[in-house]
């Protein structure tokens, strides 16, 4: 959870604008989100918006409030994520199919492909985290192995979780490091970039979405060149028709030391574990595809050339059809 005491408003020092007029206050806030509607409810609260605003790279973190219970709604956010912690009162949320009471032990994340509308209660001040799209792809694609062109999040963050109060934490330590003036200066050094990509990886990472599956293989870090080489390989070709012949000549090395060194890393062969990662792969396209995407295609994009073959194995994986993950499992 976050918090703020006394009179200071985090991020103070870094003040877009505080205004009483409706129109004034959507339109600044416009030209750093996107266009949207935003309306209030009665004409009896007093409106009080206020926004501080610092940049990084390709984050900004925002301190948000309007004071007067407000209808907000920007439809689609399209190139970037929007992860909402209240620090006091509550929202009421809709992104998608999916409607959450957001609170401060529950954060809301806007998926940018779903339809968005809130209702902010009076009272409700926001920490909000504004994630450029492109990052959280790339480094969804670095964590995973394979290419991601598409991710979605669950959208309610539950911040007493252990793994939400975790992130949590490390939001209020670089919330307090930009108080101190040691990061998001805007600026392309190192330390910023790797400060954000260790945040957004943290929260693909702790929150549910459509890549999990694929973050559930084992780490490579500390392994022989000759696995590295391997697993890079299944990682970019995993669709294509690769024998194991084909990963041992481009891992340098016989097809039995590869095998050797398969089962002691991970247990498997280098083919289970190339089943393993087209399995996990058909997963997030059904998780994020599933109500469009049929079964077939999903096999062939996966690396399954026969489908009676693909259904069995992803039943005995993950205890369900591929057509039942397509149809119950949504995230947004």
């Amino acid at each position: 959870m976050l918090s703020h005491a006394g009179s200071k408003t985090p991020l103070e020092r870094f003040r877009c604008f505080e205004t009483s007029d409706v129109d004034e206050a959507r339109e600044i806030v416009a030209r750093h989100f996107c266009n949207h509607r935003l309306g209030r409810f009665s004409a009896s609260d007093r409106f009080d918006a206020c926004q501080n605003r610092v940049c990084g790279q390709h984050l900004s973190l925002n301190y948000l409030r309007y004071g007067a219970d407000v209808a907000i709604e920007p439809g689609e956010l399209s190139d970037f994520y929007l992860v909402q912690v209240p620090i006091t009162g509550a929202a009421e949320v809709r992104n998608g199919c999916r409607s959450i009471l957001s609170t401060p032990v529950a954060a809301s994340i806007l998926n940018p492909d779903r339809h968005t509308a809130m209702r902010w209660h009076a009272g409700c001040e926001q920490i909000l985290l504004q994630i450029e799209t492109g990052l959280l792809q790339k480094v969804a694609t670095r964590m995973a192995g394979v290419s991601v062109e598409q991710v979605r999040f669950e959208p309610e963050f539950n911040l007493l979780s252990r793994d939400g109060a975790a992130w949590a934490r490390r939001l209020r330590g670089v919330l307090g490091g930009v108080e101190e003036g040691r990061v998001f200066h805007g600026s392309s050094s190192p330390e910023q970039r790797h400060l954000e990509e260790a945040l957004v990886g943290a929260l693909l990472e702790f929150q549910p979405n459509t890549v999990s599956p694929l973050l559930e293989r084992q780490e490579t870090g500390k392994s022989p060149a000759i696995l590295k080489r391997a697993v890079k390989l299944i990682g970019e070709r995993f669709a294509d028709d690769i024998s194991l012949l084909d990963i041992s000549t481009h891992a340098q090395t016989s097809p039995r030391n590869l095998q050797l060194q398969f089962r002691q890393e991970f247990g498997c062969s280098p083919l289970q574990y190339l089943q393993n990662v087209r399995l996990s792969y058909a997963r997030h396209l059904l998780l994020s595809e599933g109500r469009s995407l049929p079964v077939a295609e999903v096999a062939y994009r996966s690396g399954h050339r026969h489908l009676g073959r693909f259904s069995v194995a992803y039943r005995e994986r993950f205890g369900e059809t591929p057509g039942a993950t397509g149809r119950t499992h949504r995230f947004g």
